[in-house]
């Protein structure tokens, strides 16, 4: 299983900097960036206190994070 730093893995900040896309060159180029920072900063310190608050329910966040991806890569391999 890839490491996960926030709640996503990295292929699953790539699958949304997939689906995100911007008109601008300039903020297509950041969002992938935009997308690792959040997930690696802001949501990791969630994570932290889910976990101090709910100790059991990251396995089962984790599940339906999975679960979503699931969905939204087959998205993308039908646009394709």
């Amino acid at each position: 299983m890839e490491e996960r730093k926030g709640f996503l893995t990295p292929d699953q900040e790539k699958i949304l900097d997939e689906l995100i896309k911007f008109d601008s060159t300039i903020a297509e180029k950041l969002d992938g960036v935009g997308i690792q920072l959040i997930d690696n900063q802001g949501l990791e310190r969630l994570k932290g206190a889910l976990v101090e608050k709910y100790p059991d329910s990251l396995d089962l966040v984790y599940q339906i994070i999975d679960a979503l991806f699931e969905g939204l890569e087959t998205l993308i391999e039908n646009k394709e």
